[in-house]
């Protein structure tokens, strides 16, 4: 009997290195599961998340081809903490739900049995309790406030108000069986990873 295939949730703080991460994974051969990606697929014509929007938010985030306008909704919502809360009520579910079915269906065709979720709000939307392992990449505050000004082209005070708008990384770390620490080089966060990987090819 082969071993059970296993999820592993990946998440970090904005501007944390995240994306290096999970592209040495996709390197190295491992499929891996956008919930970005997925969360724009619930917004779609045709999804029940997108007629709960509509009908939550009215028909006014609609573009002429009835289409969601992201930047009229985004406006809403991030003005707006109930709102907020009341999309991520409606998406969340069905996210998790689409991983599920996606995760499934990778390791049916052929996988290593090793599937990973690159998910920003892994922890705040509950979907940790789906994975196997938590792998959180981290990197101190200050170094993430100059990456996301460089990155993004926003001024000291709009990065800061982003980073202060998610978990602490302490509060995220409370959840990680595998932390990534982003606080070197990069070729210091890929060594950290591929440990990583062997540590799970092992067990």
């Amino acid at each position: 009997m082969g071993k059970e295939p296993i999820l592993i949730g990946l998440t970090g703080g904005i501007a944390s290195g995240k994306s290096t991460v999970i592209q040495y994974i996709r390197y190295q051969g491992y499929p891996v599961i956008d919930a970005d990606k997925l969360g724009h697929k619930v917004l779609e014509p045709g999804n029940q998340g997108y007629r709960n929007v509509v009908e939550k938010f009215g028909e006014g985030i609609l573009n002429k081809d009835k289409t969601v306008n992201r930047l009229i909704l985004g406006g809403i919502v991030f003005s707006d903490p109930s709102k907020l809360k009341a999309l991520n009520e409606i998406s969340h579910p069905i996210i998790a739900e689409m991983v599920l079915k996606e995760f499934k269906s990778i390791v049916s065709k052929d996988s290593k049995g090793i599937v990973f979720l690159e998910a920003a709000l892994l922890i705040e939307a509950n979907w940790y309790n789906m994975c196997h392992h938590i792998w959180v990449v981290t990197l101190e505050a200050a170094e993430a406030s100059r990456r996301l000004q460089k990155r993004d082209g926003l001024s000291e005070s709009e990065a800061r108000s982003r980073l202060e708008s998610q978990l602490t990384a302490k509060e995220r770390l409370a959840y990680a069986d595998v932390v990534l620490d982003n606080n070197g080089s990069r070729k210091d966060l890929l060594s950290q990873t591929q440990q990583a990987l062997e540590g799970i090819q092992r067990n």
